[in-house]
């Protein structure tokens, strides 16, 4: 099968997650909900078809979920995650960190319940034609790159190692356009280079013809904090011990993704388009052994530098408990 037809049959929905569609009121959980009744036992919970959400899969496989009370199913999201949650399409669901913050910072109610995954060296990278002139990060400086979506890991990430270096990182001219089509874009030249995540990233690579200019987890954005689970500050208000629940579940989830990285690759195949050859190879998101919301901090001092709010990015209380 060729480059186009395989990356045409891995085509997915990233819309504002993946790495990214940003969106005060965040309070915690009513403290620790004493185990009692599940208010919600059956839950709706928003997902895409792209590995970010293994975890979800996981512990639904694993019986997680059920062994809590709860009857959860995963439905496909629309193009904005967190106005499905705020509007009850969804009781929760993946959002990237970045619009959570920008959700939270604008005035929308949600709290985090539990982490997904975080970014890992080698997972995403920004390719060139293997002929081009493009050796450096420094070298995109003005020129066309191909990105998921602006306001994502790739172009934050990027505009930051940039200015820390003195360089006018707005010359940049970001275009928006989907996985599959980046790669044969690049190699014809409709754009200089392209930010390339995994699992595609593995074909492309496997094809040749594009060679890697800079990671984009690398240095200090290894392990950045990608997609997470909030909930509106309603329903946890409304459904303490369902939150509970969630959280416990979600913990054991995370615990499992984190000691057993194979059951990723079995799982994926299942719920994305990967093929399991494919899902074996590829470069995997980290997941975490259990949930830390003070890795958003460094999310908001990123977003503080490239001062994409007017003032000082406010973390959710669960993000400055130490």
């Amino acid at each position: 099968m060729n480059l186009r037809n395989l990356l045409r049959a891995s085509r997915v929905v990233i819309a504002a997650s993946a790495l990214i569609a940003f969106c005060a009121g965040a309070s915690s959980t009513p403290a620790a909900a004493q185990a009692g009744k599940i208010e919600k036992p059956d839950i709706t919970f928003g997902v895409f078809p792209i590995t970010n959400y293994g975890v979800v899969y996981l512990s639904l496989q694993q019986g997680f979920f059920e062994a809590e009370g709860l009857k959860v199913t995963p439905r496909v999201m629309g193009a904005n995650p967190i106005a499905g949650i705020v509007g009850g399409d969804f009781d929760t669901g993946g959002v990237t960190w970045t619009a959570f913050l920008l959700a939270t910072n604008r005035g929308v109610p949600l709290i985090p319940l539990s982490e997904a995954d975080r970014g890992a060296k080698g997972q995403a990278l920004f390719m060139v034609k293997d002929d081009s002139p493009i050796k450096t990060a420094e070298d995109l400086i003005g020129k066309k790159i191909a990105v998921i979506t602006v306001g994502g890991a790739c172009d934050l990430i990027l505009n930051d190692v940039l200015r820390a270096k003195g360089l006018d990182y707005k010359s940049i001219g970001y275009t928006v356009m989907g996985v599959p089509d980046m790669a044969p874009t690049v190699l014809r030249g409709g754009v200089d280079a392209a930010c390339i995540p995994e699992p595609l990233l593995s074909v492309v690579q496997a094809q040749g013809g594009l060679r890697s200019v800079y990671d984009l987890f690398s240095g200090d954005y290894d392990r950045f904090a990608l997609v997470g689970f909030p909930v509106t500050k309603k329903f946890a208000e409304t459904n303490p011990n369902t939150v509970a629940a969630l959280r416990r579940a979600l913990e054991k989830g995370l615990a499992y993704a984190h000691n057993n990285p194979d059951k990723l690759r079995d799982i994926y195949p299942t719920f994305t388009t990967l093929k399991p050859e494919l899902a074996r190879k590829i470069v995997l998101s980290y997941t975490p052994e259990k949930s830390d919301f003070t890795t958003l901090k460094p999310i908001a001092d990123m977003m503080d530098r490239l001062q994409m709010l007017p003032a000082k990015t406010k973390l959710p209380d669960e993000a400055t408990a130490r």
